[in-house]
């Protein structure tokens, strides 16, 4: 990350968009305590574009938890996810099916008809 600090300038935007699997809004304050502790050994020059980009930072609230996203409750997701293959186990039946009475029809057989023991 400081390598990124060094070659963005200090613009933590271009940082975040550089650093990948990284998400402003759960690892601003994380960064800015590791950008701190480097400028504080002298390892890292404060740029303008970082003051600022800190002072915003320090204003919002610390994320709860960072693994957990905000977003919809388990229950709801599970049914959605649920609902979600179901139409699509549906959805392949179908395709299955028309594309064996496809088969069947230009075989000679019928779709309804069981194998014989031949």
């Amino acid at each position: 990350m400081i390598d990124l600090y060094k070659k963005c300038n200090g613009n933590m935007n271009k940082l975040f968009c550089s650093m990948l699997c990284s998400d402003p809004k759960l690892d601003s304050h994380r960064y800015k305590n590791m950008l701190d502790e480097a400028i504080a050994a002298g390892e890292l020059k404060e740029t303008k574009a970082c003051q600022k980009w800190a002072k915003k930072v320090s204003q919002i609230k610390l994320p709860t938890s960072p693994l957990r996203r905000k977003g919809k409750s388990n229950k709801q997701s599970e049914s959605d996810l649920f609902s979600i293959i179901s139409q699509r186990r549906s959805e392949g039946k179908e395709q299955f099916d028309s594309m064996f009475s496809s088969l069947m029809s230009k075989n000679g057989g019928s779709a309804d008809s069981e194998p014989t023991e031949e």
